[in-house]
């Protein structure tokens, strides 16, 4: 069931991705009284009925609502572009991707940054969501329109399970020791170190 429910998932990023708008300006919405950049693609792209939260995925609106809500103010600088939530009975497994662009800028974050960005996304989310069970967390950045195959390209990835997270949540690890515990840790060989 595992296997199912994070192939489902993956399955689902890999087709909102092929399928999204080309567009590198962004745009401002409010969550609360905090702003929320989106990319205009997001914008666009969520004409349907998340357009007000383009965040959502769309296979479990309430529950992607709510993680959402919850992670975004732990990346003070940089932006939650999508969340994916897939409820299998009492197996949750989730998705989150953020920006590993500098909003307003050309820079991106250097890993240092991207595993410490994913270390408090994995935290919050399983403090937040006892229910979830896998996480899978990827930084992307935008596509020059001239190598344009996809909206935006991985450029970082982890996976984690809960189980390993609850053996490892108080050892005060750092953030490489945190997110090699689960195994499953991807860079890409682009990424300034």
């Amino acid at each position: 069931m595992k296997i199912l429910c994070a192939g489902a998932l993956a399955a689902g990023v890999f087709l909102s991705a092929s399928a999204g708008v080309a567009v590198a300006r962004s745009t401002q919405r409010t969550v609360g009284h905090a702003p929320v950049h989106v990319s205009a693609s997001a914008a666009l792209a969520g004409r349907g009925p998340y357009a007000a939260r383009p965040w959502i995925e769309g296979y479990q609106p309430t529950r992607e609502d709510e993680l959402f809500r919850a992670i975004y103010p732990v990346l003070p600088a940089h932006n939650v572009l999508k969340v994916y939530v897939s409820e299998a009975g009492a197996y949750d497994a989730a998705g989150i991707r953020f920006s590993a662009r500098v909003p307003h800028s050309l820079q991106d974050i250097d890993a240092g940054e991207m595993r410490h960005e994913a270390a408090l996304l994995i935290k919050t989310a399983f403090e937040r969501f006892p229910d979830l069970q896998t996480l899978d967390v990827w930084a992307t950045v935008p596509v020059a329109k001239s190598e344009l195959t996809t909206v935006d390209s991985t450029v970082f990835s982890v996976s984690a399970d809960r189980p390993t997270y609850v053996a490892i949540r108080n050892r005060g690890l750092a953030d490489d020791e945190f997110l090699t515990a689960f195994g499953k840790v991807w860079l890409a060989p682009q990424v300034p170190r």
